[in-house]
């Protein structure tokens, strides 16, 4: 019962409750004012009406496969905004691939395949800007999704829909 006073002294001042069901506080989890259930989201979808067509799948080791971001359908032409603001680090061709990629202010960087833009190296983006649209060379989607992929350093690949979209804020039992 310690861990739950503990656990109350911390959450009371944040306007947060304690939920015990049936008294049993190995499965207690926070509780929130209905208006406050969601916990605003790191950055934006990057297409409108996303729907993931290939979830994320860290490679074990970075040079095994994988799947290192995610496929969001869309057609070509379908607009590209910025998931958060950045910078412009690349535009162009990678290994025949029409390829766009920005640096984020907090040092990741979102690359997105196939994607075009006439926007230029080092153009200063805003979240929720253009920055491109799906289309040009890929052997990945063929015309029919986006691939977004997250990198933080040279081989930390994140998932993209862990930081896009309200999430649910729970405690889990240990």
């Amino acid at each position: 019962m310690c861990a739950v006073a503990l656990i109350l002294g911390l959450l009371l001042p944040l306007g947060l409750g304690i939920a015990m069901p049936n008294g049993d506080a190995k499965h207690a989890y926070a509780t929130q004012p209905q208006s406050d259930r969601q916990c605003e989201a790191l950055c934006g979808w990057p297409v409108l009406d996303p729907r993931i067509e290939r979830e994320f799948e860290k490679p074990a080791k970075r040079w095994l496969s994988g799947h290192r971001g995610i496929d969001l359908t869309a057609q070509a032409g379908t607009v590209i905004v910025a998931p958060q603001a950045g910078i412009i680090r690349f535009a162009g061709k990678v290994a025949e691939k029409d390829v766009v990629s920005m640096r984020h202010s907090n040092g990741v960087i979102s690359t997105f395949e196939p994607a075009t833009t006439t926007l230029t190296v080092g153009a200063a983006v805003t979240q929720g800007q253009f920055i491109g649209t799906v289309g040009g060379a890929s052997d990945h989607c063929t015309g029919q999704c986006l691939h977004w992929g997250l990198k933080r350093g040279e081989d930390d690949y994140l998932d993209p829909q862990r930081y896009a979209g309200n999430q649910k804020i729970v405690l889990k039992p240990l």
